[in-house]
């Protein structure tokens, strides 16, 4: 039987000497134990569910073997101390906080139902995805003007406000069609990417229990009026805690909004397992050279979060010129409608 410290394809179980402690004293062979922790560490409390489960454990260990490694004809076990070993992130060692109390009077919150969740999947994407990010200004003064008198026109109907976002989610749709590198997820098991023919874009929501993303599906078949309808219904269903779950999954790309809030910019995280989102801060009066003119314009900084893994800077230099361009004139966002 293998030491519980044994290591793996020359690379240690990632586990705390607490932990590694446990399994001598209990006689668990740490290679067994699939982790929980972050980056695939073996806690304590998998040691002892491992060792409460007994037999069963080895049908999850079983389970939880990635199918491509396992197809290639690897023993299971095997596969699955790869896999385990694989996830683990050199230099990475967790050790538990200060008891802050000491210094003065604290107030603790437990970490539940949707920030858990928004913590765990930025964290994911934060240790997962190379990011990289690429930033533009888009002059929206004439598409701001034509967006007021459509508001104006269209004041109390369905869909009425017709925000900037609409108009961008329409922009960003066309550009993910010439290029699909933006609308893709890379399989790290695989090692494949996978493009995605329909458009699903997300828009990041803020809610008072945290940070929700809405979807509105088939965003290359509708209206900027229909994308604007489904903005404001799926936001106030997200604000009152309504919005189904099957509106918050499928999205092939989202884009997050902090200009209502303030800012000039922001470098967002990609909502994994997309490989890019849209950053848009706010639009400000700026003096520009135009015709060799100083011109007052409304100006939108926008910053587009790539996965380096699929995408070059090129790609996004590339994308968000276009988008930039179709922000720019009005008349080429409604041609493409």
């Amino acid at each position: 039987m293998t030491q519980p410290n044994s290591t793996v394809s020359g690379r240690p179980v990632p586990a705390a000497p607490a932990t590694r402690r446990l399994a001598r004293e209990l006689g668990v062979d740490l290679t067994l134990v699939p982790g929980t922790g972050p980056g695939g560490r073996v806690t304590p409390a998998d040691v002892q569910a491992f060792l409460a489960g007994g037999a069963l454990n080895v049908q999850s260990v079983q389970s939880a073997t990635p199918a491509p490694i396992a197809a290639a004809g690897l023993a299971v076990e095997g596969t699955t101390r790869l896999a385990a070993a694989a996830s683990a992130i050199p230099f990475l060692d967790l050790e538990p906080l200060p008891d802050f109390s000491l210094q003065g009077p604290v107030e603790v919150e437990p970490l539940r139902s949707i920030r858990r969740k928004v913590a765990r999947k930025m964290v994911t994407s934060m240790i997962l995805v190379p990011h990289v990010a690429h930033m533009d200004d888009a002059d929206v003064t004439e598409l701001e003007e034509f967006r007021l008198k459509m508001k104006a026109r269209r004041d109390g109907e369905p869909g009425g406000k017709l925000t900037l976002l609409s108009f961008v989610i329409r922009a960003i749709t066309a550009g993910l069609r010439a290029a699909p590198a933006f609308n893709a997820s890379l399989d790290p098991f695989r090692e494949e990417i996978v493009y995605k023919k329909y458009y699903n874009i997300g828009f990041a929501a803020d809610t008072g229990k945290g940070l929700v993303v809405p979807v509105i599906r088939g965003t290359d078949v509708k209206s900027i009026r229909e994308i604007s309808r489904e903005i404001e219904e799926k936001a106030a269903l997200a604000r009152e805690g309504k919005l189904p779950l099957e509106d918050m999954q499928g999205g092939t790309f989202t884009i997050t909004n902090v200009g209502p809030l303030g800012g000039t910019a922001l470098i967002p995280t990609i909502n994994y397992p997309e490989v890019a989102i849209l950053g848009m801060g706010r639009v400000q009066e700026k003096p520009v050279v135009r015709d060799g003119q100083i011109v007052i314009r409304k100006i939108l900084p926008l910053t587009l979060a790539f996965d380096h893994r699929v995408a070059d800077g090129a790609d996004a230099a590339r994308f968000v010129g276009e988008l930039v361009r179709n922000l720019s004139d009005p008349n080429l966002l409604l041609l493409d409608t």
